[in-house]
């Protein structure tokens, strides 16, 4: 998301968005799925799916827990709780499309998905941190073996 987006969701309320990245993995698949997302018109609710900016880029996440002024969240392929500032949140995902089918934030079926998923978090936590590790471990092997055979 840049500030062309940015600019729709202020002028019109809402802009649709091809995500990138996997860390919404498996609710939103990189490049293929689509997300509509709306201004606030309020106080986003935990297992929402907020868009806050960093910069002039746009992040999608979850809500684990609301405070008195910030959201607790985490990609659903993430381990690293945030602590965003309410204020910074500038939309909230409704619907998303997977395969050609809509599939609103209040489906019975995501709001289950969405429950499960944040629930388990603190099971998924230290595999997915034990993951990442591996992988810079892996990478780190390659620099060194990169620089000893150059």
């Amino acid at each position: 998301m840049g500030k062309k987006q940015l600019q729709e969701l202020e002028k019109n309320g809402r802009y649709f968005s091809v995500p990138t990245g996997t860390s919404m993995w498996p609710m939103l698949l990189h490049k293929r799925d689509i997300v509509e997302v709306h201004k606030p018109d309020g106080e986003a609710k935990r297992l929402d799916v907020v868009l806050y900016c960093i910069g002039e880029k746009g992040i999608l996440h979850r809500v684990l827990r609301v405070k008195e002024d910030i959201y607790i969240i985490v990609g659903d392929n993430c381990w690293r709780k945030e602590y965003v500032p309410k204020s910074e949140v500038v939309g909230i995902a409704v619907r998303f499309c997977r395969k050609g089918r809509w599939i609103e934030a209040t489906d019975r079926g995501y709001r289950l998905y969405a429950h499960f998923w944040a629930g388990t978090f603190f099971l998924r936590r230290p595999f997915l941190y034990l993951r990442d590790l591996g992988k810079r471990v892996i990478r780190k092997m390659k620099r060194i073996l990169h620089r000893e055979q150059a």
